[in-house]
């Protein structure tokens, strides 16, 4: 008891330390993260070439290829690769209507998976600056004026965009819009840490000559975006981050489909962490190394640890009222809820304050994002639902990281 007190404790100030050290990080530094340059004249901007890699993506892919070349870039400067990867539908039907326009070229291959999409794309452009579009995304207008102007410093390999759902429509989804509120802020902050670890697939921009020179993109267990900003990372690079490039992207609306993206992600990040492990603790990465790494895999067995004890002491509790039930019989005593009762034992303290840090955190991602500190109104299912079922994929995705047993994409 003593010991499971003791680790609860741990666990909790951990997690109180890292959120701590997020909102401080973002107080100090706010003002210190590189500025939007909107002056920028048309002849000094980048060539830029968008790849949308897609597999059986009919019914989104001319909403994704409409937001690019509606994009408010030099006409010159912008080009579109859409890359079919074998798809069995409609798509590259879809995509081939696309090709009267001279920005837009259409590749079809062999299902091999996103990343030999992205490489096949990669070779047939020049220009500096490449990026991907998941084929179920679509950008602002001025997404990319927001991210270009970011790699006048040479240091910067790549640049990522402020996310959001896509028309959230169902309740899972709508917790999800809070969810990606929440990441708004983490990936903000992270990047003026130095520290992103997820290059994401909804409009994500890489240097072309920096991507070439690490080989270009792998199969990364599934989670190419991952493994490429640890890769880059790895070799000296940086990653910013433009919040004010929107781009929102679908998500799954229901928990059959979240389950397995979560799954796929939490799997693809836990063999990559594997396969770089030597950045974990090692001070020549930073933030990164020191701090984020460690912590982002102490989160995952923090979250399975807390819901396996819920489960277990919910389980005790219904066992003792079934003995009681089944010695003494049943005896209904109404008894009216004391409304003034709060519970101040140290655990219960360490878990108000985490939940309100938690709060403060999803406001200052809508702040990032919006210009709004209100969050969304779903916060509350969010905050009391949502994190009961983050534990039932992370356990799945640990099980089958420790067996190797693989993720499927679909």
């Amino acid at each position: 008891m003593v010991f499971g007190s003791g680790v609860v404790f741990a666990l909790l100030f951990l997690s109180l330390y890292f959120e701590v050290f997020l909102l401080v990080s973002f107080l100090e530094r706010r003002f210190s993260t590189p500025k939007m340059r909107a002056d920028a004249r048309p002849e000094s901007l980048p060539d830029v070439a968008i790849i949308v890699p897609c597999f059986n993506e009919e019914r989104a892919l001319g909403a994704s290829i409409e937001s690019l070349l509606a994009l408010e870039y030099p006409r010159g400067k912008l080009s579109v690769i859409v890359v079919d990867d074998g798809s069995t539908d409609s798509t590259l039907s879809i995509a081939r209507r696309y090709e009267s326009d001279s920005r837009v070229r259409v590749f079809t291959k062999e299902n091999g998976g996103k990343h030999t999409a992205m490489n096949l794309g990669l070779e047939h452009t020049d220009a500096e600056l490449v990026g991907c579009l998941d084929a179920d995304s679509v950008v602002a207008p001025d997404a990319l004026m927001q991210i270009a102007p970011l790699f006048t410093d040479a240091r910067i390999a790549a640049v990522t965009p402020g996310i959001h759902v896509k028309t959230p429509k169902t309740m899972l989804q709508h917790m999800q819009h809070v969810e990606y509120r929440l990441s708004l802020f983490n990936r903000f902050i992270l990047a003026v840490l130095g520290s992103v670890f997820i290059t994401p697939g909804p409009f994500s921009i890489f240097r072309a000559n920096v991507i070439r020179e690490l080989g270009g993109w792998r199969y990364a267990h599934s989670t190419e975006d991952m493994e490429m900003a640890l890769r880059l990372q790895e070799a000296g690079y940086m990653i910013a981050n433009a919040p004010n490039a929107i781009v929102h992207t679908a998500t799954p609306p229901n928990l059959k489909d979240l389950f397995r993206q979560r799954v796929r992600w939490t799997y693809g990040w836990l063999r990559n962490a594997v396969d770089y492990k030597h950045m974990f603790g090692n001070w020549r990465y930073g933030n990164l190394g020191l701090i984020v790494l460690p912590f982002a895999i102490i989160s995952i067995f923090t979250g399975i640890y807390f819901f396996a004890r819920i489960v277990f002491y919910l389980f005790v509790a219904a066992y003792q009222k079934y003995m009681e039930l089944h010695y003494a019989g049943f005896h209904f005593r109404p008894s009216a809820p004391d409304l003034f009762y709060f519970n101040t034992s140290a655990i219960w303290m360490l878990v108000w304050v985490s939940v309100a840090l938690i709060l403060v955190l999803i406001s200052i991602g809508s702040l990032i994002g919006t210009g709004s500190r209100r969050p969304p109104a779903s916060t509350p299912l969010f905050v009391i639902f949502y994190s009961l079922l983050v534990p039932l994929w992370l356990g799945a995705a640990v099980f089958r990281a420790f067996f190797k047993t693989g993720v499927r994409w679909r």
